[in-house]
């Protein structure tokens, strides 16, 4: 999962940056030349990671996870690596040029594929290990662990989809993107030498930010493992359980949300680079401004609904009514914010041009984190709430930092009443009245699934009404969302504007 974060998110991001940069200067040969150098850089960096997860599978599985099925899945998921890489490049050229219609289109596609393939696929392949399981070292886990291979082929059937979407519409938009490049008369045409340097010096401080900035994640399973298990006694067996509590129920909830801030991220970026290279002081803060405000704007009411209606969601997706499930739900307003607002700083920090700081804050709040966790354990004896305190303080921290690098680089203060305080307040109403809907509802028709349906449709009506009577969103920033001109008639219909 890492590995394909850092080929699907940190790719499209770095190459549309420099991409970017160079059609700003009006430098359509050198953009394009920058598109080719790092396709070849993809490919040598997704084959690289590819052959790590493929190779390495069973060391993984068996030293840092003590899970040995899980090195099928891995083996199964290692050619998923090239794949993302080249097509994160892709994504990037056109994210780049202000275009982000192919982006969408080939992850709506991706996602079609991914989710039918992975259904049809863990189902066929855990019939077949369990066919095979008496022959199999894996014994009884050979049914599971296939079936996980199963679902990570979808993934790379998927990011199969969504590349040949993507080739498509660069096939048929090549006359387009090659016009500017013939009337291009830059004087000094970039040499691949030099094309070189950029990517390496761009895309890699990228790679590290992102790394550092999702490996805590990934060290968490084996520190809580070992922790639980080799101080504590916990069995592997309830262990694995609670991890997957965590890690299956409350990380994928929660992630969904943050995942809108990645795409505001990624737009942001070539936005930012822009108004850097023009000097354009008041249009970066405007920009930062507005990113940050339309972030926690979503990030707010998605993390409170899932902190009120936590065990209820969980029971009609996952069939997971427990107690110790929807208390962990409770932490997902702070994970929300507090991931959202990083993820949304490390790149106005990369569309300044200021690289290496995120890679800074981020090992920083690593650091932090690493020292945090055990002592959660160990000396709090929190168990798996332990991880989910650790993962917000890591957010926090890195926001925290992040937003002091901003001040100093750009002069722009975060305005803690629009940007937090009046989302904070609408989303609190929100989830007020999600509650009651809910427990009132429950009473009437003691099914969970209405229940939970009509208390999210209430939610939204609420929210919308709230940010609109509160004044926390105006007409002037409707306007620069998708369809604002619509919105805003509709609102003026109904006279909430």
């Amino acid at each position: 999962n890492v590995l394909i974060l850092l080929s699907s998110q940190s790719m499209p991001l770095a190459v549309s940056k420099i991409v970017s940069e160079k059609l700003e200067r009006r430098q359509y040969k050198n953009a394009y030349k920058i598109f080719k150098g790092a396709l070849f850089y993809g490919a040598v960096l997704g084959v690289s990671f590819g052959l790590f997860a493929f190779l390495g599978a069973d060391w993984l599985a068996t030293s840092v996870y003590k899970s040995q099925p899980a090195a099928v899945a891995l083996k199964v998921l290692a050619p998923t690596l090239t794949v993302a890489c080249i097509l994160g490049v892709m994504r990037g050229y056109f994210q780049g040029m202000g275009n982000m219609i192919p982006t969408a289109i080939s992850q709506i596609f991706e996602q079609i594929v991914n989710a039918v393939v992975s259904v049809i696929a863990a189902y066929e392949l855990t019939v077949y290990g369990v066919s095979i399981s008496k022959m199999s070292k894996l014994g009884e886990s050979a049914g599971p662990a296939y079936g996980a291979a199963g679902g990570t082929l979808g993934t790379l059937t998927g990011a199969i989809a969504a590349l040949i979407i993507v080739v498509i519409v660069f096939w048929n938009s090549y006359g387009n993107i090659k016009k500017p490049i013939r009337k291009d008369k830059t004087k000094v045409e970039d040499s691949y030498a030099t094309i070189t340097k950029v990517i390496i010096f761009t895309i890699t401080p990228v790679l590290i930010s992102s790394t550092i900035y999702n490996i805590s994640n990934l060290l968490d399973n084996p520190i809580y493992g070992n922790i639980v298990t080799g101080i504590f006694d916990v069995s592997s067996k309830t262990r694995a359980e609670l991890w997957g509590v965590y890690s299956a129920k409350y990380r994928v909830l929660t992630t969904m949300p943050i995942a809108i801030a990645s795409s505001l991220s990624t737009a942001i970026v070539p936005a930012m680079v822009r108004s850097y290279i023009a000097k354009d002081k008041q249009g970066m803060e405007n920009k930062v401004s507005l990113a940050l405000k339309f972030s926690m704007l979503i990030a707010f009411p998605c993390g409170m609904g899932l902190s009120v209606l936590g065990g209820p969601i969980n029971q009609l997706l996952f069939g997971d009514g427990s107690k110790r499930t929807a208390t962990i739900m409770i932490f997902s307003l702070l994970t929300v914010v507090v991931f959202s607002l990083s993820t949304i700083s490390n790149a106005i920090l990369q569309g300044i041009d200021k690289l290496n700081i995120p890679i800074k804050n981020s090992a920083i709040s690593l650091v932090l984190h690493l020292i945090i966790l055990p002592v959660l354990l160990i000396v709090f004896r929190l168990d798996i709430y332990a991880v989910v305190i650790g993962d917000i303080t890591f957010g926090l921290t890195v926001s925290i930092l992040n937003a002091f690098s901003i001040k100093k680089h750009m002069g722009y203060s975060h305005d803690l009443r629009e940007t937090f305080l009046r989302p904070f307040i609408c989303s609190a109403a929100m989830g007020i009245m999600c509650y009651l809907a809910y427990w009132l509802t429950s009473k009437i028709i003691p099914i969970n699934a209405l229940c939970t349906l009509f208390a999210i449709m209430v939610a939204v009506i609420v929210y919308a009404v709230v940010l609109i009577i509160s004044g926390t969103v105006t007409e002037n920033e409707l306007m620069s969302v998708p369809k604002g001109t619509m919105l805003i008639r509709l609102l003026k219909k109904v006279h909430l504007l």
